[in-house]
């Protein structure tokens, strides 16, 4: 308990001292909460985690000998699931203690801590950026030896309660104590605009929204790299977007005319906006295998308002969206297929039905689905695209 308490003091130092300009923002695990529900940011946080990482790297220490095999299947699937060759070795190191250290239950126990307290702070690797872990690292092997302490010194539903508190408590102080910057006002002379962050607690459940209008612009809930690219005029041009920016931090963005004789000036507030946060903004061109969208029937998808209102479900959106739509639905899909409009056509308005392509279906799916309903065929092809990478100096 003693080496547990110190190795979470040093860790703790030595953030505090090394890590002074990393924003917990740019952490992976900021990704991953600020996009999820808070229910289910509890739940997978307070109660999911600690129950499955306890009985999988402290469950060993409890009396009876079957905890062991128990600790030894799921802590090695834990390890296998993040790297397979890791997870045998580790899987080969605890068999190795529990069969040949038997019979010297005080080198079984020490070994056991060191195993398992190791792999529990390693597997955390990819909540914080390499830099902040490495220095977290004593902090995550403290935490693991003290968890192991606790469930030798009481019980198995004791260290579970413990790991629940102490994950819950840093929910709450990133909650309470990671307060919204000043918001930062800026000009120049098509606009006045306002960028501010939220701070964490006021996240929970908010969903993106952008209103474009005459004389303003209003952004919610939006990463930086996500503001510029919106900014972007795209109306006669598709390009691919590569967004390269680090941080995860998203903002509320507002812009409004600076006077009535002229409209904002997006390219104007682009690069403001650029050099006010350190961004880049270029162009490159790349040879890529893509999927060509072609529309070979207009009659069957051209936006009618008359008859938007008779045939659901339907949705409003321009060929560049519907390209970006099919896109983003393929972010998890291995490769990633880009969808981009056929060379030369024309960004018109159309209608459809957003169930035929909704999540849940292949990528085959949606293009039969496409193709029979409205002659809109996805051809797949090696040719140059344009892309735009948005990224941190």
């Amino acid at each position: 308990m003693v080496i547990s308490i110190a190795l979470i003091i040093i860790g703790i130092t030595l953030n505090s001292l090394f890590d002074t300009n990393e924003d917990f923002f740019n952490d992976p695990i900021y990704k991953f909460i600020i996009n999820m529900p808070w229910y289910v940011v509890v739940f997978f946080v307070v109660i999911f985690a600690p129950i499955t990482e306890e009985i999988a790297f402290r469950s060993w220490a409890c009396k009876k000998q079957y905890w062991k095999w128990i600790s030894f299947c799921s802590s090695t699937s834990f390890v296998a699931f993040t790297n397979i060759y890791i997870g045998i070795a580790y899987g080969l190191a605890f068999l190795s203690i529990i069969l040949l250290l038997k019979n010297k239950p005080k080198f079984q126990l020490f070994s056991f801590l060191i195993l398992t307290s190791l792999t529990f702070a390693s597997l955390h690797y990819g909540n914080l950026q390499p830099k902040s872990f490495l220095l977290a690292f004593p902090q995550y092997l403290g935490i693991g030896l003290f968890l192991s302490f606790i469930t030798l010194r009481f019980n198995l539903l004791t260290s579970i309660l413990v790991h629940a508190l102490n994950n819950g408590f840093a929910l709450l102080v990133l909650g309470l104590f990671s307060p919204a910057e000043k918001p930062i006002k800026f000009e120049n002379t098509s606009y006045k605009a306002t960028l501010t962050n939220l701070s964490y607690k006021f996240k929970f459940d908010l969903y993106s929204s952008g209103t474009f209008h005459g004389d303003f612009i209003e952004l919610k809930n939006y990463k930086l790299s996500s503001i510029i690219e919106s900014l972007m005029d795209n109306d006669s041009v598709y390009y691919i977007t590569q967004d390269e920016v680090i941080s995860f931090r998203k903002y509320d963005f507002y812009a409004k005319q600076r006077d009535t004789t002229q409209l904002i000036n997006q390219k104007e507030l682009i690069l403001d906006l650029c050099k006010l946060k350190n961004i880049k903004v270029d162009t490159i061109k790349e040879k890529r295998e893509v999927y060509l969208l072609s529309v070979m029937d207009w009659g069957k998808i051209i936006y009618n308002e008359e008859e938007f209102d008779t045939i659901n479900p339907l949705m409003t959106t321009t060929i560049f969206g519907l390209c970006n739509t099919l896109t983003n639905l393929e972010l998890f899909s291995s490769p990633k297929q880009y969808i981009i409009p056929e060379k030369s056509m024309q960004n018109k308005v159309i209608a459809y039905d957003y169930d035929l392509i909704s999540y849940g279906k292949t990528f085959e799916q949606k293009r039969k689905s496409l193709d029979s309903a409205y002659s809109i065929t996805l051809r797949k092809k090696d040719t140059i695209v344009t892309i735009i990478r948005i990224r941190d100096k």
